[in-house]
């Protein structure tokens, strides 16, 4: 045959060498680029990829060049950025600073910063002792805004603060023994304040304050497989994916919300800035992306008292609901996390613990009086409960193997009627008297309440369970006329797992799971 030889076709060992030797040369590649976050004395930023040289360094004025022809390239397009103030790149005073407050003067070495990761850099004149405290677009947030304009009518006031409530008690629920687990919250006409001292967030890619920021991207959305099982009442807070998240609940709640958060290995805080009225205005954005402002600060002396040394702070200011009456807001959010405020199921020597420590507007949760938990539980019976466990599981297809998982724990609660009076009916006279609106009598009291994962659905609130329902049931004798009348007086507590799926308001629980069906 003429011509060259025809070469054999390649065998599938030396296919997947060459492609296994493309996919090194590919990381080999990656881990020789460094990502960098540039704040500029004018207020701009400048967000930059570099190329390692072989010998792991740059020069300083080499690497302010790039920044100098990126910050160019971005002002030419950006009107915004033409109406900041000039700055001085042949300046001799120039320095940058690292997130930990290291000067880098003279050579940029890049073994200091690791791949995979947008390092944050500071580019301040020696000798000038102000730098900008806030940043125009440092935040890259993308949410979905029409939920803001279709959120549902249970999405109210109570539901917002409590989707805030939900992320705080999460963030200190895996506190160390030695840590802390603090949530305060703070209601006045001017703002509101909801702070955590958890593990805080940072500029890191695994911690970073833009996943509080952007829906869909929460750092526990990962956990509900570790709420699955365990003992009653499941106290484990991984709420993942439900609720409509940290920036739609903080727009519901007022106009502007800043998020400041430190970890515990850096020495800054950082912040970021939501601005509902650019949040919907973005609607109009071609890009259909938002990036938002934010900044670097030292903590204040209160921050760090209140933890030890990380934290979240969302501040909320114009609120939109004023005059909110604190009393009732504390009664409420203490129904809500009742479990996680003080519990007797978790303590081997049968004595009360405060698992969490909440504060609304200074006042500790566990020291108030109030509120249809507590109240309940006064007036029911000290006598042994009757309590039903039930699993469920079912194959999620047919013929697949995995299969979904769900436990209920049922505690039966008996109300005596003593001294003349059904103990229901002064529960609800009680709750009355304590400015609560009470719409229930004797006869409609809801005598069902449902928690998932320790936390009330506060509209799952109903009558009966079919088995503890004997009010259309024949009467034939005295003793099942008493069993008819004291069938009444019981009130059935559901604890669930993670295993159940509440609506997205996380008031009551979704109908469209077999499971919760």
């Amino acid at each position: 045959m003429e011509g060259g030889m025809i070469k054999p076709p390649l065998k599938k060992r030396q296919v997947m060498m060459m492609t296994t030797n493309n996919a090194v040369k590919d990381i080999r590649v990656l881990q020789r680029i460094r990502r960098f976050k540039v704040l500029l004395p004018n207020g701009t930023i400048v967000e930059l990829k570099v190329r390692i040289p072989n010998e792991d360094e740059m020069r300083f004025e080499e690497f302010i060049h790039l920044v100098r022809i990126r910050y160019l390239k971005i002002r030419k397009n950006s009107e915004s950025m033409k109406k900041k103030s000039e700055i001085n790149w042949n300046c001799d005073d120039l320095y940058l600073e690292d997130a930990n407050d290291n000067k880098i003067k003279d050579v940029v070495d890049f073994g200091n910063f690791v791949p995979k990761k947008c390092h944050i850099l500071r580019l301040k004149v020696n000798g000038i002792g102000e730098f900008p405290e806030w940043f125009e677009n440092m935040w890259d947030l993308t949410p979905d805004i029409d939920l803001l304009m279709e959120l549902p009518e249970d999405y109210n006031f109570e539901a917002a603060i409590t989707d805030l409530i939900d992320n705080a008690l999460q963030a200190v629920w895996f506190n160390g023994k030695d840590n802390r687990k603090l949530i305060g919250v703070n209601v006045s006409n001017k703002k509101i304040t909801i702070f955590d001292s958890g593990s805080g967030m940072d500029d890191s890619d695994e911690n970073s304050i833009v996943k509080w920021g952007k829906m869909g991207a929460s750092l526990h959305r990962q956990s509900k497989s570790q709420a699955i099982g365990g003992k009653p009442p499941y106290l484990m807070p991984c709420f993942g994916m439900f609720g409509y998240g940290g920036p739609i609940a903080s727009m519901h709640l007022g106009r502007y919300t800043r998020v400041s958060s430190k970890t515990k290995h850096v020495k800054n805080v950082y912040e970021l800035w939501l601005h509902r009225e650019a949040l919907l205005n973005n609607k109009s954005n071609s890009e259909g992306t938002w990036k938002t402002t934010g900044g670097i600060r030292a903590p204040q002396n209160g921050e760090v008292k209140s933890s030890k040394g990380s934290f979240t702070k969302v501040d909320i200011y114009k609120p939109k609901v004023k005059d909110v009456d604190i009393k009732k807001l504390q009664c409420h959010l203490k129904d809500i996390y009742f479990p996680y405020i003080q519990n007797d199921d978790l303590s081997d020597k049968g004595r009360t613990i405060t698992p969490i420590e909440f504060q609304i507007n200074c006042v500790n949760l566990a020291e108030i009086q109030g509120g249809e938990v507590a109240t309940t539980n006064l007036h029911s019976c000290n006598g042994p409960e009757f309590v039903l466990q039930i699993q469920m599981s079912y194959n999620q297809d047919h013929g697949s193997r995995e299969s979904k998982e769900a436990n209920a724990h049922l505690r039966f609660v008996y109300f005596p009627f003593t001294k003349g009076k059904e103990s229901i009916e002064r529960v609800l006279e009680t709750l009355k008297d304590d400015g609560h609106i009470i719409k229930e009598n004797f006869q409609n009291f809801s005598r069902v309440s449902v928690r998932r994962l320790g936390r009330l659905l506060p509209d799952a609130r109903w009558a009966f369970l079919p088995f503890m329902d004997l009010r259309n049931k024949r009467v034939t004798s005295n003793t099942a006329s008493i069993l008819k009348r004291c069938s009444l007086r019981v009130k059935c507590y559901v604890e669930t797992d993670a295993g159940f799926k509440p609506t997205q308001s996380k008031v009551r629980l979704a109908i469209v799971e077999n499971i919760s069906k």
